[in-house]
């Protein structure tokens, strides 16, 4: 077995000299502090993203709950859209019927109006024979001195209102 002389670098193959070992110690000391503050970052930074990867989680967890809601929300808006097209077409009906009623009252209001008419013209015609019969009576009042009831055969057969409607003649 060899034995390595502890006073001679192996690499070099020369002595070690305390103020080169000295100087290596510290250069490998500031390596070693370098080393780790690198550490105390790259944990800092490990954490930290641990930390995003969980708001990640939290963030995708948030996303499903809201695309579940969203879709809930649009099932409805389509319900209520049905809802609303099958009310438009209700109420379309609806109006339809109602100008369908505007016409119906129009029209009977027009001969209502036509009826009131007739009935005003009849009344003036019932007068106008009324007066006329009235004339008649006294005419045959002051020669007969004969009164007859509104109505009555003698009157219509006399030339009353009644008879000249019903187009009796003397």
């Amino acid at each position: 077995m060899v034995e390595t002389n502890p006073t001679i670098n192996p690499v070099t193959g020369r002595q070690w000299d305390l103020n080169s070992l000295i100087e290596k110690l510290l250069e490998l000391q500031d390596a070693l502090l370098q080393a780790q503050e690198r550490t105390i970052m790259l944990g800092a930074q490990v954490r930290e993203l641990e930390r995003i990867a969980r708001d990640a989680e939290d963030l995708k967890s948030e996303l499903a709950n809201q695309g579940a809601l969203l879709a809930d929300k649009s099932r409805e808006n389509k319900h209520l859209h049905q809802e609303l097209s099958r009310m438009a077409g209700l109420l379309e009906t609806k109006a339809q019927e109602a100008t369908d009623l505007k016409s119906v009252i129009a029209d009977v209001q027009h001969q209502m109006r036509t009826i009131q008419q007739e009935r005003d013209m009849l009344s003036g015609m019932l007068m106008e024979a009324e007066n006329a019969a009235r004339q008649v009576r006294r005419g045959d009042s002051g020669s007969d001195n004969q009164t007859y009831p509104p109505g009555s055969k003698d009157q219509a057969s006399t030339g009353g209102w009644l008879g000249r409607l019903k187009g009796k003649q003397h």
